[in-house]
């Protein structure tokens, strides 16, 4: 297993990179993840702010997470901390455009900086995001990486729009592609730490 210093250093710059690609993601303005869709859904539904429902929603993950026997660590708290200042610091320096021709590479980079991010974070087995938390959650329990996130994302997708959340192509490309996706970039990455992030390994070689 590598040292406490870069699996620690890994979870931070995982954090940052998931609140920059998901600042990208906002700001390309072409759809968001379902669980934002979902935020923004039910912060209207309850009438608080957005970031308001993202902490109720990311408190409802973890418990959930929790009662299948996978517990939070300090990672999960200081990252949902932190991942909020990175995407407020991402939004305030990127620039404003309506031209597809930027927006399309914000987007399409936005995801890829997002699943780099989680990568880092999941692997460095220090803590890490409360859906990725309940991911892991249903992985020790058999379900492979790929198929527990599709079927996350598609309940938080399917919840979101019943509370009138908007969707757009990212929020599409996020659903399919963030399973198989992780279930490639997570072997390798785990692999590089040492670690063991699943106690039943499946879709993920640790």
């Amino acid at each position: 297993m590598r040292p406490f210093w870069v699996r620690a250093a890994a979870l931070l710059a995982g954090i940052v990179l998931v609140g920059i690609g998901i600042s990208n993601m906002v700001a390309a303005e072409l759809g968001v993840a379902p669980a934002d869709v979902l935020s923004t859904g039910g912060a209207e539904q309850l009438g608080i702010g957005v970031g308001t429902m993202g902490w109720l929603a990311g408190i409802t993950y973890t418990a959930l997470a929790w009662l299948l026997r996978r517990p939070p660590s300090w990672g999960t708290v200081i990252g949902g901390v932190l991942v909020g200042i990175a995407i407020n610091f991402g939004l305030a320096v990127l620039p404003e455009t309506e031209s597809l021709v930027w927006r399309v590479p914000m987007l399409l980079g936005g995801l890829a900086v997002v699943y780099c991010g989680i990568s880092l974070g999941v692997a460095s087995n220090l803590g890490t995001g409360p859906l990725e938390l309940l991911m892991l959650a249903f992985g020790d329990r058999g379900v492979r990486v790929d198929v527990a996130r599709w079927g996350i994302e598609a309940a938080l997708l399917a919840g979101g729009l019943l509370l009138g959340g908007q969707i757009g192509v990212g929020t599409v490309l996020f659903l399919v592609l963030t399973g198989p996706v992780l279930a490639r970039t997570l072997p390798p990455v785990v692999r590089f730490m040492g670690t063991e992030v699943l106690e039943k390994p499946t879709g993920i070689d640790a």
